[in-house]
């Protein structure tokens, strides 16, 4: 349960929680809801403050529980991905992996996967918390607290999910480059993988994809969190009534998809970046602009949608 406070939240904020804590940081909330579909007050004697270690203890099962349901789906976008053009051959699709040769893929770096998501999940989870207990003690002092929560509240807790995200990706960053590398086949496992890494470049060698993970994930969850707000006042001029569960789901669904469909360029050119060790033969991408410039001239446009199918699959049932 990734849940600070049991009581009365928005349904934007829960999509907030969601970004930030699974997929590539997306997260399970809850809300207390009576069988009309509107959110309840719940019970004094339930009102209560996750307490920092049980913070990090939900953050860790259920980052760890969510990664691993999704593993599959998560290596086969970033095979796709990875995986560079090879004059005279056909490169991979989703097809592909009705093949063993290729299924059987899908399970790599799973245990890395599931160990490494533990502390992530931990720290990620208290972290969220921390930050966003101290943005609401600032604004309780205010004089404006009312207007402030009533205008600004979503906006405050995408402003606590990004500092979190950032304060959270020294932890972060080193999982994806161990794990994301293990999914493309570069390293065989944990153990290697992180000697690799280590001997390559030291402890920097473990921070290459900082500045693609962040740039990737703070766009999308600002994004999911504007379209999420703009289909809810679209369906709000066509019902008058609170929106149901299936409703808020539906919504949900629907504004992760677009921005997974928005941001999956960005996502390849992570990946490509994070991966390219795997290619020591080949010119090594300069950066973020020199990824996206060379791919797009050297495999075309449909290099950067090749992983959209299982990225869908990964993430928008989660925010959904």
């Amino acid at each position: 349960l990734s849940v600070g406070r049991i009581g009365r939240r928005s349904a934007s904020n829960s999509i907030i929680e969601h970004n930030a804590l699974l997929g590539d940081d997306n997260s399970i909330a809850v809300d207390v809801v009576s069988r009309g579909g509107g959110a309840t007050a719940a019970a004094p004697s339930t009102d209560r403050r996750l307490q920092f270690w049980e913070a990090m203890v939900c953050g860790a099962v259920s980052r760890s529980t969510a990664q691993t349901i999704m593993h599959p789906a998560n290596t086969m976008k970033t095979i796709l991905q990875s995986k560079r053009a090879v004059p005279g051959k056909a490169p991979l699709t989703v097809k592909s992996f009705t093949q063993w040769k290729h299924a059987q893929k899908l399970t790599r770096g799973a245990g890395a996967q599931l160990l490494l998501s533990l502390p992530h999940g931990a720290v990620n989870f208290a972290v969220l918390e921390f930050v966003r207990r101290q943005m609401n003690s600032v604004v309780s002092r205010s004089r404006y607290a009312d207007t402030i929560n009533r205008n600004f509240g979503p906006g405050m807790d995408f402003l606590s999910s990004a500092l979190s995200t950032v304060c959270c990706s020294v932890v972060s960053t080193p999982q994806m480059m161990i794990c994301d590398n293990i999914m493309a086949g570069t390293y065989p496992n944990l153990v290697t993988a992180t000697r690799e890494l280590m001997k390559d470049k030291g402890i920097a060698g473990f921070y290459t994809g900082w500045w693609p993970g962040i740039a990737g994930k703070i766009p999308s969850y600002g994004l999911t969190w504007t379209l999420f707000e703009q289909i809810k006042r679209v369906r709000s001029s066509m019902f008058k009534r609170p929106a149901k569960d299936i409703e808020n789901s539906i919504m949900g669904c629907m504004a992760s998809a677009t921005t997974v469909c928005i941001m999956i360029p960005m996502d390849t050119v992570k990946t490509r970046l994070v991966t390219q060790m795997n290619y020591p033969d080949m010119v090594a991408y300069k950066g973020i602009n020199d990824c996206f410039r060379r791919v797009l001239q050297e495999e075309g446009v449909g290099a950067f949608y090749r992983g959209l199918t299982p990225r869908l699959l990964s993430v928008v049932p989660m925010i959904g």
